[in-house]
């Protein structure tokens, strides 16, 4: 059999073509991953701010001071639903803050600390920090997956023709990675 100039151009047309389908549908596929995974993070988030509220609340009955607290959370909660991604990573560090102010401020008062129900809500919000930090790995993991797609080439001439562009990774906010000073917390 003689093969043919047009032969062996036509089948690298079509591999050609099913590449770009794959890669067409690989880049769809992970858009939808990322954005599947953040709304486990804002679902997530949604949940932390309604206990936190409850905690809150239960340590307001004990103190006047907390009440600033619980104004805070409810403020940061009321502005949440209608934030974007990054206002809502900023959102979710400001809350991170104040959970350590909450937790440090439960030491001074014993009773609330056997209180059952507090015991509960504290808890609940360790299991969502836990789901939390789990669905910003997952978010992360995809993120990078594009971001790195994005990059490579020859899969880089579709973020032209798709309007891709490279996104945000969730970070750690800098004052989370020093010391804390309980001392300068305590004295609020």
């Amino acid at each position: 059999m003689n093969i043919e100039p047009w032969m062996i151009g036509t089948a690298v047309a079509v591999l050609v073509l099913l590449w770009a389908l794959f890669t067409y549908n690989r880049f769809i596929s992970l858009k939808n991953s990322i954005e599947e995974s953040f709304k486990h993070i804002d679902i997530t988030l949604a949940q932390r701010f309604d206990s936190l509220t409850r905690i809150a609340e239960t340590i307001a009955a004990y103190t006047k001071h907390e009440k600033e607290v619980h104004t805070e959370v409810t403020k940061l909660r009321s502005q949440f639903d209608n934030q974007n991604e990054n206002e809502k990573v900023k959102t979710s560090n400001e809350l991170s803050r104040l959970v350590s102010g909450l937790q440090v401020q439960v030491e001074n008062y014993p009773e609330l600390k056997a209180n059952e129900n507090y015991l509960h809500l504290q808890k609940s919000i360790n299991e969502l920090e836990e789901r939390l930090a789990a669905s910003r790995r997952t978010f992360n993991a995809r993120v990078a997956k594009f971001n790195t797609m994005l990059q490579q080439f020859p899969t880089n001439l579709f973020k032209f023709f798709m309007k891709l562009e490279k996104r945000e990774l969730l970070h750690i906010d800098n004052s989370k990675k020093q010391d804390v000073d309980i001392a300068k917390i305590l004295r609020g």
